[in-house]
C-alpha cells in the first residue's frame, strides 16, 4: 500500500508581523512545532511529507497561492493528512474554514490536525467539532478583523510622515537596509529612468521610448528584479518580456522620482482586509521631499510639458474586444485592435520573433473565432437534448435496475443453497461446483447489466460549468460579442501562419461536445 501524504500548511500574515506577534507564529517555529509533532506519533511519522507556505498574506482570504495548490492536491486525492499549527493558519473566516473542517476535508476523507488546539477529525468519528471549534474560528475572524484595523491605523501614521509603505519598492529604487519604510537610488537602475526622462523631454513619446530601450537591450523592471534577486511573481503569462508605452507611461508620471511619496490611493474594505477601491485624488495623502529624487523637478516638468498631460489619459478600446481575450502566438502579448486589423504590437527583432506577422483582418478574425463556437455550441446544445431524452427513458425504467438487483439476490441465495445442499448429501461435489459456476455466470452478467447502467445514469447527470440558457445566447450570436463569448472561452491566440487556437474556460466542454 502505497504511504499516506501528509501536507503541512504553514502561514504567516503581514498583520502578524506588523502588530508584533510573538515569535512563535514565525515559519520556521509552526515548522518545527508540527514536525515534532508528526515525529512523536508513530503512524504519521512514516508519512510522505509536503511543504506549503504562505508567508505574509492575510488569513481572510482565502486565494492564497499555496493553499489554492494544497487543496488542489486534496481534491485530486493526493493528500491524505492536513497539518497546521491551529485552526487560524488555515484561515480566519469562520464560515470558509467551517466549510472545509466540516465538509470538504471528511466528504474527500481527508485527516485534519491543529496541533495547538489538541484537534484531530480522526477523534470526532461521526461528529463534528463542535460548539468548541466554531467558537474558536469567530475568535480568530474576530482577532483579524481587529488587527487589520490596528494595521491600517499604524500605516495611515506612517503615510502622514510620508514613509513608504508598498511591499516592493518602485523601479529605480530600494528599501534602505536601515529603514525600511525609506526608499535609496539604485545606481543601475535610477540612470535608466534618468534616460526615460531625458528621452521624454527631447520629445519622444513613449512608444518611441520603449523601442529605444528595447533596441538597447535594456533589461524590463520584471528582468531587471529578477536578476537582482529580486524577482516578483507576476499574473500574466508573456513569453518574451519587453519594455512597452504602458511602462514607460507609468514611470514618467510617477511623482516618487522625484522624491514625492502619494499614499492611501486605495481604499481597504475593513470586513475582508483585502478587497479595496480606489479613492479619489483629492483623498490621496501626498508627502513631498521623502527621499533623494532621482531626476530634477525641472527635468520632470520639462518632460510632462512636451507629452502633455491629456495623453496620459486611457485610451478607448474599439469594439467590444476585452483585454487579453486576443494573443499572439510569438510572444503571448495582447493583440490591439486598431484601423481595422488586430495586431501584435510589440516591438521586437523580427530574427528572432515574427510578431510584426501576427495580424489579421478584425471582421475576418471576429467572424472565424464566432463561427466555430457557434458550431461548437450547437453540437454541444444537440448532444444536451440526446441525453435529456435518454436519461427520460431510463427514468421510465428505473424499476429495471430494482427488479435485476432482486434476481442477483436471488442467484446469491440460490448459490448459497447448492453449497447447503452438498453439505447435506443432497448434491455431488461435481453437481454442487457445476450449479455454482452457472449461477455466478448469470450473477457476472446482471452485474455488468447494472453497472453499465449505473455508468450511464451518471455521465447523464454530468451539468455543464454553463447552463443551457447561455448556451443558447451564444449559439444564437449574429455578432461577436466578447462578454457573451467569454463565458465559454478564456482567451484566443492568432499565429503567423493565420492558425487560431481557443483555450476554454470549461475544461470538459469540447470532451461532451
Amino acid at each position: 500500500m502505497d504511504k499516506k501524504v501528509i501536507a503541512i500548511y504553514l502561514r504567516l500574515s503581514s498583520e502578524d508581523r506588523d502588530i508584533g506577534k510573538n515569535e512563535s507564529n514565525s515559519i520556521a517555529n509552526q515548522r518545527q512545532l508540527i514536525l515534532d509533532y508528526i515525529q512523536s506519533n508513530k503512524a504519521l511519522s512514516e508519512c510522505e511529507i509536503r511543504e506549503f507556505v504562505d508567508d505574509g498574506v492575510s488569513g481572510a482570504r482565502f486565494d492564497r497561492v499555496a493553499f489554492q495548490e494544497m487543496i488542489g492536491q486534496v481534491q485530486n486525492g493526493e493528500i491524505q493528512v492536513i497539518i497546521t499549527k491551529d485552526y487560524s493558519c488555515l484561515g480566519r473566516d469562520y464560515l470558509e474554514v467551517g466549510k472545509y473542517m466540516e465538509c470538504l476535508f471528511p466528504l474527500l476523507h481527508v485527516r485534519y490536525i491543529a496541533v495547538n488546539e489538541h484537534y484531530d477529525s480522526d477523534n470526532y468519528v461521526g461528529k463534528t467539532g463542535g460548539m468548541e471549534v466554531g467558537i474558536k474560528n469567530i475568535v480568530n475572524m474576530m482577532y483579524s478583523r481587529d488587527a487589520s484595523k490596528k494595521v491600517m491605523a499604524a500605516r495611515k501614521v506612517l503615510t502622514e510622515q510620508g514613509k513608504f509603505i508598498g511591499s516592493f519598492a518602485p523601479y529605480g529604487y530600494v528599501k534602505s537596509p536601515k529603514d525600511k519604510h525609506k526608499l535609496i537610488p539604485d545606481p543601475e537602475a535610477a540612470e535608466v529612468v534618468k534616460r526615460i526622462f531625458t528621452l521624454a523631454a527631447e520629445g519622444k513619446k513613449y512608444k518611441e521610448i520603449a523601442r529605444i530601450l528595447n533596441e538597447a537591450g535594456v533589461e524590463t523592471c520584471l528582468d531587471y528584479q529578477k536578476s537582482h534577486g529580486r524577482e516578483r511573481k507576476h499574473g500574466t503569462e508573456i513569453k518574451v518580456h519587453q519594455w512597452s508605452a504602458t511602462t514607460v507611461m507609468d514611470i514618467l508620471y510617477s511623482e516618487v522620482y522625484i522624491g514625492t511619496i502619494v499614499n492611501n490611493r486605495t481604499e481597504q474594505n475593513q470586513r475582508t482586509g483585502y478587497k479595496s477601491k480606489r479613492r479619489k485624488p483629492e483623498e490621496w495623502t501626498v508627502v513631498e521631499n521623502c527621499h533623494e529624487p532621482i531626476v530634477s523637478r525641472e527635468l520632470y516638468e520639462a518632460a510632462h510639458e512636451k507629452l502633455d498631460r491629456k495623453s496620459q489619459a486611457k485610451k478607448v478600446r474599439f469594439g467590444n474586444s476585452p483585454a487579453r481575450f486576443f494573443l499572439c502566438g510569438c510572444c503571448g502579448h495582447a493583440l490591439i485592435k486598431r484601423h481595422g486589423k488586430y495586431k501584435c504590437p510589440a516591438n521586437l527583432n523580427p530574427a528572432e520573433l515574427n510578431c510584426s506577422k501576427v495580424r489579421m483582418d478584425a471582421e475576418t478574425l471576429e467572424n472565424t473565432v464566432l463561427t466555430y463556437i457557434r458550431v461548437t455550441t450547437e453540437s454541444f446544445l444537440q448532444d444536451l437534448e440526446k441525453k435529456r431524452k435518454m436519461q427520460q427513458r431510463l427514468q421510465a425504467n428505473e424499476p429495471d435496475v430494482e427488479v435485476i438487483c432482486q434476481k442477483i439476490k436471488k442467484l446469491e441465495n440460490r448459490r448459497f443453497q447448492a453449497y447447503d445442499d452438498y453439505t447435506r448429501e443432497k448434491l455431488s461435489r461435481e453437481e454442487m461446483r457445476n450449479l455454482r459456476d452457472r449461477l455466478q455466470e448469470e450473477i457476472n452478467v446482471l452485474n455488468e447489466t447494472l453497472v453499465a447502467m449505473e455508468q450511464e445514469l451518471a455521465e447523464l447527470s454530468h451539468v455543464p460549468d454553463i447552463s443551457e440558457e447561455e448556451l443558447t445566447v451564444i449559439a444564437g450570436l449574429s455578432e461577436f460579442n466578447a462578454e457573451a463569448i467569454q463565458m465559454l472561452v478564456k482567451n484566443v491566440t492568432l499565429y503567423e501562419d493565420g492558425n487560431i487556437e481557443i483555450v476554454w474556460n470549461a475544461d470538459d466542454f469540447l470532451k461532451d461536445a
